[in-house]
């Protein structure tokens, strides 16, 4: 006799679920609870309970990443994007898409893409920033909702200050040593975000709250393949004090230590920075004090 499968409703926490790694391609457990059950103790165990469901219905893929207690990925199956795009017939609302093409296998052996760390640091900041009552898109969504955007952020953020107005973070994730190009790219884009002139302002998320900060989030003990340490705000001092400005011109620039557990973002810890032209250095003015959002919101004062 076959066991009938569970039912899922679409308000229930393992439909919220199958939404959350549509949106962001994969997730891990560790991530998805955080996002899932932001600030609950066993956000993790819960997120297992509702993976479990989804893999018994076959919504989800469970993908193995490499490397000691990294955990596994989940990915939408056909039957997943499917089921969700079922739900959103008749409306006017996000496309899923099936992850079973994330990664490559070859002779029978799967390997996530070469970008999965960094994808990973990225997801970590924003659960951990959710956790803070902050809303949160990553990359891949605002890929997939605005393809033709000049530059997609790493993730973006809107928080609320305590005047009730709202304020957009546009979020790069700095933990590898990029070419002097690409450093380039990133510090333009941060400063243009911290400038209040956004590459782009991605009303599609946003709406009309405006983007008035820059932030890059940083892990401070990082080396290079030789083992050597890598002093990403001095990268990133650097490629700023190339940028031609007007004497005078202040820009704060937000950064988000991070801490690990295992491969994944453990906890953030926020600073603000000055630079100022023509000095060419960062100068920090504070960091995280009793409410993160008064401390990013420093800039603004």
């Amino acid at each position: 006799m076959n066991t009938p499968l569970p039912r899922l409703d679409q308000g229930e926490h393992a439909a919220l679920a199958l939404r959350f790694i549509g949106r962001f391609v994969w997730l891990r457990a560790a991530e998805l609870g955080r996002l899932l059950h932001p600030g609950r103790p066993h956000a993790r165990k819960y997120a297992e309970k509702h993976l479990r469901k989804l893999l018994e219905l076959r919504l989800v893929v469970a993908r193995p990443l490499p490397g000691r207690d990294a955990g596994a990925a989940y990915v939408l199956s056909t039957r997943g994007a499917q089921y969700l795009n079922d739900w959103n017939a008749g409306q006017v609302a996000y496309t899923y898409r099936a992850g079973t093409d994330w990664g490559t296998s070859s002779g029978g052996r799967w390997e996530p893409p070469r970008s999965w760390r960094h994808d990973l640091l990225s997801t970590g900041v924003l659960a951990c920033l959710r956790e803070r009552g902050w809303s949160a898109w990553p990359e891949p969504q605002l890929r997939h909702r605005v393809p033709l955007a000049a530059k997609h952020p790493d993730g973006l953020l809107r928080f609320e200050v305590p005047d009730g107005s709202q304020k957009g973070v546009w979020l790069e994730v700095e933990n590898a040593r990029k070419s002097g190009r690409n450093i380039d790219q990133l510090a333009r884009a941060v400063l243009r975000a911290a400038l209040g002139r956004p590459v782009y302002a991605f009303p599609e998320m946003l709406a009309d709250t405006p983007i008035r900060h820059g932030m890059v989030a940083i892990d401070p003990n990082a080396r290079d393949e030789r083992g050597r340490r890598l002093d990403h705000l001095k990268r990133l001092q650097s490629a700023l004090s190339k940028v031609p400005m007007v004497d005078g011109t202040e820009a704060m620039v937000h950064v988000a230590w991070l801490t690990f557990r295992g491969v994944g973002v453990e906890s953030v810890s926020l600073e603000v920075f000055a630079f100022r032209w023509p000095e060419g250095r960062f100068v920090s003015v504070g960091r995280e004090r009793e409410s993160e959002q008064e401390q990013v919101e420093r800039s603004s004062s």
